[in-house]
């Protein structure tokens, strides 16, 4: 029996946009519940997350703005000239435009979670919730980028720095991870004296989520790579 490839087209779209949407949804979980943990957040997000704690502001606004900032270097990296700018950049600067409204649908459901969620007591029970964080956190990742749809800008301004620097792609990721981590110790000792958002957790995300993404693909990776790829 022939298949309709309209359909079948249709029907792997559908599937891309689904995978897609519950990745964001998944990422978003894990993400708060690493905050909740009171243990360290993820490298990124414990940017936003003491920007949050000094502010009063909630943890989806912060990221937002975050967020924002991300493109706007993106947006600037991809303009400026050299050998290694993007051959087309109307389509680059086109997918980094597109990230706005990826950070609002993203950053709302931070504000959900993280009304909805409460702070765990026992230090077992926050170390059981920080496993399940970065197992969230690697599975929510692995589905959005495998569906090669609008990257968050937590990735793009890595993939971005990458592209113009010409640094591999894993080196810049450690390389914005610790910048970030730097960065909030001095942003939170100088305004409280203490650090905030950084803590074991956070060692334990940056190890801990590669490791994840890559179990993660290597069972699942045969069915969902494939949706990603062009026809």
């Amino acid at each position: 029996m022939k298949t309709d490839p309209a359909s079948d087209k249709k029907n792997r779209t559908a599937a891309r946009i689904f995978f897609y949407v519950l990745g964001i949804c998944t990422l978003a979980l894990g993400l708060t519940l690493s905050t909740k943990t009171k243990l360290g957040a993820s490298a990124i997000i414990a940017v936003a997350f003491s920007i949050s704690e000094l502010s009063g502001i909630q943890l989806g606004d912060a990221t937002f703005i975050l967020y924002c900032f991300f493109i706007m270097v993106e947006i600037v990296l991809h303009l400026l000239p050299g050998r290694r700018a993007p051959p087309d950049k109307r389509k680059a600067l086109v997918i980094d435009v597109l990230q706005l409204p990826f950070s609002i649908f993203f950053t709302r459901l931070l504000n959900v979670y993280a009304a909805w969620i409460p702070v765990p007591e026992s230090l077992p029970v926050r170390i059981a919730v920080l496993v399940l964080a970065i197992i969230l956190i690697g599975v929510g990742a692995a589905l959005t980028l495998d569906m090669r749809l609008v990257a968050s800008p937590g990735d793009g301004i890595v993939q971005a720095i990458s592209d113009r620097s010409g640094l591999e792609l894993g080196l810049t990721k450690n390389i914005v991870d610790v910048c970030c981590v730097v960065f909030t110790c001095i942003l939170t000792l100088a305004c409280v004296h203490k650090i905030i958002g950084i803590g074991i957790g956070t060692l334990a995300g940056m190890l801990g989520t590669g490791r994840v993404i890559a179990i993660f693909n290597r069972m699942f990776g045969s069915y969902l790579i494939p949706l990603g790829k062009k026809s």
